[in-house]
This record gives structure tokens, C-alpha cells and sequence, in this order.
């Protein structure tokens, strides 16, 4: 069964971001709640737990590791920094007690300027969540880079991401060109890495990014423990 406190943190990790935002982060923790309750009726003899965040200095450490021959190479500046998607990180745990994150999902709100048209408002320069999440994309896709998946889901809606808007075109590149809207787990591509990118103008219900995670989390569970 997951930790008691599952999630619960989650709720107000964001306090600067506008309301609906907010509400994003809060309907992400409700479906990755009803995630793991589908989780647990399917693979009853697995333990989940989440975190909300993975220290940088963690993920240096596993690296050199993996990849002793770069050792020298892997660095950071600061012992406190660490990686938070918004939805965090989903983990399972089998009998043997081998830990393996199947989960790392993102919410992005991006563009209000179809509300202030209708307000009589001037349009205002397109935000800046794509940036951040190209930042974590980067950093999730090296913690799995020694991995044969990518279990990563970014949902992303408002005005910048409706058809035709150029922003459209940044997710694609983030996704190395693959398309958008489709289920991306297993490294099929070689040698390139596309992620699972839910993009649209209208706002994703919770019961919709729940059924979209639990496929992901289910390939990468059967990747790493069937």
C-alpha cells in the first residue's frame, strides 16, 4: 500500500503560481491518487511510495555509478538543489525490496490571452513554462539514461497550446520532433528519446490524466519487475 501522507505535500508546493495553476497541481495530485489505487488492485505484491522532489546530488551519485569512467566528469554546485515536477516521483517496491521509479508526471498552464481578449485586454507575451519544463526533461531524461524506458508525462493546456500556436512547435522540439498526444515509455527509437507530451487548448480532467499515467506506470512496471 503507499505512505500514509501519499501526495498530501504536493498540495501547496507552488504558492506563487495563479489560481489555475494551483488547481492544476492539486487536480494532478487526485489523479496520481486514483493512479495508485489502480496500481494496487493490479499488482497487489508491489509497495508504491512517491517523493516530491530528487536531490541533485543523488542523481550525480547514481551516475557515477553507472558511468564510473565519467566520475570526474559529473558535478554540481550546491548540496540542497534537486529536481521538482509537479507531479513528482512515483516509485515501486517488490519483495525483494528493489525500489524502481515507474512515474514522473508535470502539469503546465500556459496563455490567458483568449481571457483577456474577452476582457478587452491587450494580449501579453507568451510564459515561460515551457522552459522550466525543459529544464526537469532534461535532468529526468539523464536520471534514465541507463534505462531501456522513459516513464515521463507532461500535460500541458491553455491558450499557447492551442492549434496552430507556434508554442506547440517548442514541445515538439523538446520531444525531439516526435508527436505529441501519444503514449511514449519504452526506448523503441533509438537513439532518440520521445517522452509521453499531452498538449492541448482545453484543460485535462482529472480521470483523464489518471487513465494516461497508469498506462505509463503499468509499461514501466512490467518493464522492470515482469
Amino acid at each position: 500500500m503507499a505512505n500514509s501522507n501519499f501526495l498530501r505535500s504536493n498540495i501547496n508546493q507552488h504558492i506563487v503560481k495563479n489560481s489555475d495553476s494551483k488547481k492544476m497541481d492539486r487536480d494532478i495530485v487526485l489523479a496520481l491518487r486514483s493512479v495508485v489505487t489502480h496500481l494496487q488492485a493490479e499488482y497487489p505484491d508491489l509497495i508504491f511510495t512517491h517523493t516530491s522532489s530528487m536531490p541533485v546530488n543523488e542523481i550525480v551519485a547514481s551516475l557515477s555509478k553507472q558511468y564510473p569512467e565519467y566520475s570526474n566528469f559529473f558535478n554540481f554546485h550546491l548540496p540542497n538543489s534537486n529536481i521538482r515536477p509537479d507531479g513528482g516521483f512515483l516509485f515501486a517496491t517488490n519483495k525483494y525490496n528493489e525500489r524502481r521509479l515507474i512515474l514522473v508526471a508535470e502539469v503546465k498552464k500556459q496563455g490567458t490571452n483568449d481571457l483577456r481578449e474577452q476582457e478587452g485586454k491587450k494580449k501579453q507575451a507568451k510564459g515561460n513554462a515551457i522552459e522550466r519544463l525543459g529544464k526537469n526533461l532534461i535532468g529526468i531524461r539523464t536520471i534514465f539514461k541507463n534505462e531501456g524506458i522513459l516513464p515521463f508525462v507532461c500535460f500541458g493546456s491553455g491558450d499557447d497550446f492551442k492549434n496552430g500556436s507556434s508554442i506547440l512547435d517548442r514541445v515538439i522540439t523538446m520531444n525531439e520532433f516526435f508527436p505529441l498526444n501519444q503514449i511514449f515509455v519504452k526506448k523503441s527509437f533509438p537513439p532518440f528519446e520521445p517522452v509521453s507530451m499531452f498538449f492541448r487548448y482545453e484543460k485535462w480532467e482529472v480521470d483523464q490524466m489518471s487513465a494516461i499515467m497508469s498506462e505509463i506506470a503499468a509499461q514501466a512496471i512490467e518493464h522492470k519487475f515482469v
